[in-house]
């Protein structure tokens, strides 16, 4: 506790030093505040019924240096958040955490970005379920869902205003090995489809999936709309083994929006993942096939109100969840959200599906209703 608030106090100090003294053409100071809880239906015996989290984000981005048609610029963000509850209690997440969201250099010329540090690598078509989302740890049903990001290099051409090459190297913090990727991406007549292909050797970055397995990944996405909006986004992983075992995960999604009131606005995806006897088993119950369903629906209600639902179904287990949510604008900087999420299973038995199960601990699929509170501020300061 005492170590995690003297590297917050290191933060903010660096912060504000940052501003005062470096020789930056421009920069903007911003932030974030979210504070909520939940309360736990049935929470585990032993644990407690409220899920509580408070969180403060603080950043500074901007130019350093902008010269003959080259900017140099930054983003340097940290989080320091406080949690309680049965996630806490069954080690989901620490009680106190203190680290940066996104801390990166870029240069940039327009046609060609080159940034280094830690930052968002995320690119596909997909909405719930994301093949291609190599470095995504979003909870996407959740409030206000962002990646964490990575710490790595990644080098941007633009080809055109319409295609692009992209590669990235990231550490993979195990034995010097580094995660090396690309992809190329342009639009197609009216449709937009990419490429990629990356290298995974064994890492240490435990918030991702397979990090320690070794694989080649290659895959695929296209995005287009005729009347109504589709989507395929797909991957292949081949396990590097003497027998080379692959799996293939592929999502079908369309989405359309219906002329009710302001807009009703509903999605749908199809999932299924399928991989060869020999790859590496990571599913809970032992099962090397299965398919999800998801839907949601949103909608506008006036200018300060939003209603959203998330529905996932497993063909396989028969679990589901239920995942409302409703934004409430206060003020154009302060947001209230209400939001739940309710599983269950359509069988009989033992609940015990990728969706709902019922466990002595806690496992992240409980049913829930709760309150978040979230705030944003920024400024802005010329050099």
């Amino acid at each position: 506790m005492n170590k995690n608030f003297i590297k917050l106090l290191l933060l903010l100090t660096f912060f504000f030093l940052f501003d005062s003294t470096l020789w930056a053409f421009d920069s903007s100071f911003e932030g974030r505040f979210r504070v909520g809880s939940q309360f736990v239906f049935e929470s585990p015996y032993f644990h407690k019924d409220f899920d509580s989290e408070l969180e403060l984000r603080l950043g500074l981005l901007g130019n350093l240096i902008e010269k003959e048609g080259w900017v140099l610029d930054y983003e340097l963000s940290a989080d320091a958040r406080q949690a309680d509850g049965p996630s806490v209690q069954s080690r989901f997440f620490p009680e106190t955490d203190v680290d940066f969201f996104r801390a990166w250099l870029r240069l940039d010329n327009g046609n060609l970005k080159i940034r280094g540090g830690r930052q968002k690598i995320l690119f596909g078509s997909g909405t719930i379920y994301r093949p291609l989302g190599l470095f995504d740890t979003r909870n996407v049903t959740g409030v206000i869902p962002q990646t964490r990001g990575v710490d790595g290099v990644r080098i941007t051409q633009f080809q055109s205003d319409t295609a692009l090459i992209e590669g990235w190297i990231v550490p993979a913090k195990k034995d010097s090995a580094m995660i090396v990727g690309m992809r190329g991406e342009m639009l197609l007549e009216d449709a937009e489809v990419g490429v990629v292909f990356q290298y995974h050797p064994e890492s240490d970055l435990k918030d991702l999936p397979g990090f320690d397995q070794e694989m080649v990944q290659m895959g695929y996405h296209i995005k287009g709309e005729s009347e109504f909006g589709f989507w395929n986004e797909s991957r292949l992983d081949i396990e590097m083994k003497t027998s080379s075992p692959v799996r293939f995960d592929t999502v079908l999604g369309v989405d359309y929006t219906f002329d009710i009131g302001e807009g009703l606005h509903v999605l749908a995806e199809y999932f299924i993942s399928t991989q060869q006897k020999d790859f590496t088993l990571l599913d809970a119950k032992g099962q090397r096939t299965f398919q999800q369903i998801g839907i949601s629906f949103d909608q506008p209600v006036g200018i300060d109100f939003k209603w959203q639902v998330f529905g996932l179904y497993d063909l396989r287990d028969k679990s589901f969840q239920w995942v409302p949510q409703v934004e409430y604008a206060l003020t154009d900087a302060l947001f209230l959200y209400a939001h739940g999420r309710v599983g269950g299973t359509v069988k009989t038995g033992k609940k015990d599906g990728r969706l709902f199960r019922k466990t002595e601990s806690f496992n992240g699929t409980e049913s829930f209703v709760g309150l978040t509170l979230v705030g944003y501020f920024s400024g802005i300061f010329i050099k």
